[in-house]
């Protein structure tokens, strides 16, 4: 008879329990709770601070330094190479005039991005663009200038898709081995946390003559290289990518993002760029940011691979026809946060710098402060 109670009060206890678990409201996750907590600073940012000197270089970054952590992230994605250029005294890349504006510089600038990262107590990567080469005329100009400028001549080195658009041939096993040597450069010269790549592989316009599994293949080569020559070194150095949100299109663009994950080898991170809302579309009825946070948190991954998500905190309050939800909610980033918490995502990256010092920026990251302490 006393176990026949005992049974029933187990019983009632768990019924009790799961109401609990799914109809009362559960508490916000912290923010440091997520292992990384990192803010891009793209090419174009970097380009507004001053390089006329090291002093006023410094002045300018730890002023960036000061919003960033408000926030309380602690990791930095710094774009030192953007268009087969680099924001650093290289001896295989011509420094980059799109960022310096200038052909020459009197210090180096990641020497000073690095010692002042670490010395705020943050982490800092170097994010690289290994395949662009140019989209504009003032990129295609500077790489016209520098001593490999004949590649553009060569179809097998280089790919063009536009009027001045270029990238290198993944495809070449001397573009390939090129690459490689620069993040070796960097790596070997700079005391960087982790090497990071974004979503330029084979873009739109660059897939003729290749089918998809030709691409995967060609891409993949430079991807398990970079992650060799990467831990040959420093093994505690990490090799992270960001694909474009967009499973298929990942796909058709050579970023084998399934294998990526599931196979040791590859990368230590992967960054998908979620840049939805989830009031999308022109009724705002799809709940497109869980929709593809599930997809991605859904795929096979290895256990020493972590998953991070990139988070579009520049659309805040833009008013967007396909994605409404920017402009009809300033809470969109602090929701997005709790999301990935549910599905036991490792971390983010919000997408850029720029956006924490705009009204509406500061609108969400203060309520992401607020709802998530």
């Amino acid at each position: 008879m006393k176990t026949k109670n005992s049974i029933t009060v187990i019983i009632v206890l768990l019924c009790i329990s799961l109401a609990i678990y799914y109809f009362f409201p559960k508490p916000p996750c912290s923010i440091t709770s997520f292992e990384k907590r990192a803010v891009w600073l793209t090419y174009q940012e970097l380009s507004e601070l001053s390089y006329q000197s090291k002093e006023a270089f410094e002045k300018d970054f730890k002023q960036m330094i000061k919003t960033i952590k408000k926030y309380k992230n602690n990791t930095i994605i710094v774009q030192v190479r953007a268009f087969g250029d680099a924001l650093y005294l290289s001896k295989l890349f011509p420094l980059s005039q799109v960022i310096t504006h200038q052909k020459e510089l009197s210090f180096d600038p990641l020497t000073e991005m690095v010692e002042i990262a670490h010395n705020e107590g943050l982490l800092i990567e170097a994010w690289v663009n290994p395949y662009r080469i140019s989209l504009n005329e003032a990129t295609y100009r500077q790489f016209l200038n520098s001593s490999r400028s004949q590649w553009l001549k060569d179809s097998k080195l280089t790919i063009q898709y536009g009027t001045y658009q270029y990238i290198f041939n993944p495809a070449s096993a001397k573009i390939r081995d090129y690459i490689v040597k620069g993040i070796e450069e960097i790596i070997l010269s700079y005391q960087v946390d982790g090497i990071h790549f974004d979503d330029y592989f084979y873009v739109s316009g660059t897939h003729k003559n290749t089918t998809q599994n030709e691409r995967l293949d060609n891409v993949n080569s430079l991807i398990q290289d970079v992650y060799q020559s990467i831990k040959r070194i420093n093994k505690d150095i990490t090799f992270g990518i960001s694909p474009q949100g967009n499973y298929e299109n990942c796909l058709s663009d050579g970023a084998d993002i399934d294998t990526w994950l599931k196979e040791e080898g590859y990368i230590d991170y992967l960054m998908p760029q979620i840049y939805w809302s989830d009031q999308y579309y022109r009724d705002g009825t799809t709940t497109m940011f869980t929709n593809r946070s599930r997809l991605f948190a859904g795929l096979k991954r290895h256990k020493n691979v972590k998953l991070y998500a990139g988070l579009a905190l520049y659309r805040a309050g833009e008013d967007l026809d396909y994605d409404p939800g920017w402009k009809l909610s300033s809470h969109n980033i602090s929701e997005q946060i709790q999301i990935l918490s549910n599905l036991s995502y490792d971390g983010y990256s919000l997408f850029k710098y720029s956006s924490l010092k705009s009204k509406a920026g500061q609108k969400e990251m203060d309520e992401l402060l607020r709802t998530h302490p």
